[in-house]
């Protein structure tokens, strides 16, 4: 995915992400939970971030039932990333700076966009363990 306009690529966001992810320690995940509404209503608020809104709801779930320790399934190295994420969309120094009217959070997009695709196969067990959990519930 390469934009000239924004100057942000697949490759600046992998950049990015790993730099994030490579930082994020047990305090950070801890850390964006508590920031949760706030990046919610960022999310909202941005068009280009909003429609990621229904998979950050799943992934505070996620990260909230991890630091709870009642899910351990997903691998430190994909909490890292949707962690680390979610603090590069908090950043305001990023690729694109974001009070640039109209792009300035393209590139949080492509990042966020890119840790959820990552993401996606821890992201499927957890709904199907989050499914039988419910079931056995009923």
């Amino acid at each position: 995915m390469t934009n000239e306009n924004t100057n942000i690529n697949e490759e600046k966001a992998k950049e990015a992400l790993n730099d994030y992810a490579s930082k994020v320690g047990a305090d950070d995940v801890k850390e964006t939970l508590g920031k949760e509404d706030e990046i919610k209503k960022l999310f909202k608020r941005v068009k280009v971030l909003a429609k990621y809104c229904n998979d950050l709801c799943e992934i505070f779930e996620l990260l909230r039932d991890r630091v709870a320790g009642v899910y351990k399934e997903t691998p430190w190295t994909t909490i890292a990333a949707l962690t680390g994420a979610l603090l590069y969309v908090l950043s305001p120094i990023d690729l694109i700076l974001d009070f640039i009217p109209f792009i300035g959070f393209l590139d949080d997009a492509v990042v966020i966009g890119l840790a959820i695709t990552l993401a996606q196969p821890d992201l499927e067990k957890y709904r199907a363990w989050k499914a039988r959990r419910k079931d056995q519930a009923t």
